[in-house]
């Protein structure tokens, strides 16, 4: 069974259990009633007006026809997939979660978080995360994996992380300290940014070993990252961005991350292009 049959089945039995407790759309949370006019081309106007008036604050980036239809897409200012929702061109019902084109086994509303994951990532500048070089590098853009020195399946994964570096992978830690239930964490990742070797310290923090601010105070990017990951969604580690924008959360190893890279095709299969 294919991954994205996995998350299409969780997606369907999840939608069923919502929908039988009567929250299956979110008509419930009072979505406008109004019925649209006929004219398609008022169609996305008119559901723009809709949102911003049940929704105050709420900014919303585009309203487009998607290919089902009577179905619109509503891109929001969160660039994370909770910024994708589908409403119906009446106004009344709002969809949000996966949609699947089951005939073409696409995930259409990860395609389209992975576009917009992209975006934010190439706005960001990776001279603000501690960079893992390979020695010759197989694929044209890093891996960006946000890590937190205290977390403890960022440490168990690290040597999978240093094997995919070895196996030729640029890798970018984005230090992302959890300080709700590490509170040392952000100290740190301080520690690590402003040492004069990052990676010798990142190394020592996920082997559990004291890591010590250096004498010297230094500017630091582990507030642009943790907005960076406000961004994105991003609220656990590890979390990792593949070079094509696709999400990857929690344990994997170095030949589970090469074989979703599929090195064994032309990297320009692999690396989408600028």
């Amino acid at each position: 069974m294919s991954s994205w049959q996995k998350v299409m089945i969780r997606g369907v039995l999840v939608m069923s259990m919502v929908s039988g407790l009567g929250i299956g759309v979110l008509s419930g949370v009072g979505v406008a009633q109004e019925v649209m006019p006929s004219t398609d081309r008022s169609v996305p106007a008119t559901l723009k007006a809709v949102i911003e008036k049940k929704f105050p604050g709420i900014q919303i980036r585009r309203v487009d026809a998607t290919e089902i239809p009577e179905w619109y897409l509503v891109e929001t200012d969160t660039d994370s997939q909770d910024g994708i929702m589908y409403m119906h061109r009446d106004g009344r019902y709002v969809l949000a979660g996966n949609v699947f084109d089951l005939e073409m086994g696409r995930n259409l509303t990860m395609e389209l978080s992975q576009v917009r994951h992209l975006r934010v990532l190439s706005e960001f500048d990776l001279s603000k995360t501690v960079l893992l070089n390979p020695q010759v590098e197989r694929v044209a853009r890093p891996l960006i994996i946000f890590d937190d020195p205290d977390c403890p399946v960022c440490r168990q994964m690290h040597g999978e992380v240093k094997k995919l570096v070895d196996a030729g992978v640029p890798v970018s830690v984005v230090l992302f300290p959890l300080m709700g239930i590490h509170p040392d964490a952000y100290r740190k990742s301080v520690a690590i940014w402003c040492a004069e070797n990052h990676q010798v310290v990142l190394d020592q923090a996920l082997a559990s070993k004291p890591v010590e601010l250096p004498l010297v105070s230094c500017s630091h990017p582990i507030d642009d990252n943790l907005r960076l990951a406000k961004r994105l969604g991003v609220s656990k580690t590890p979390t990792v961005f593949l070079p094509n924008g696709r999400r990857v959360e929690g344990f994997h190893t170095a030949s589970e991350f090469l074989s979703m890279l599929h090195l064994d095709e032309p990297v320009a299969a692999v690396i989408p292009s600028q």
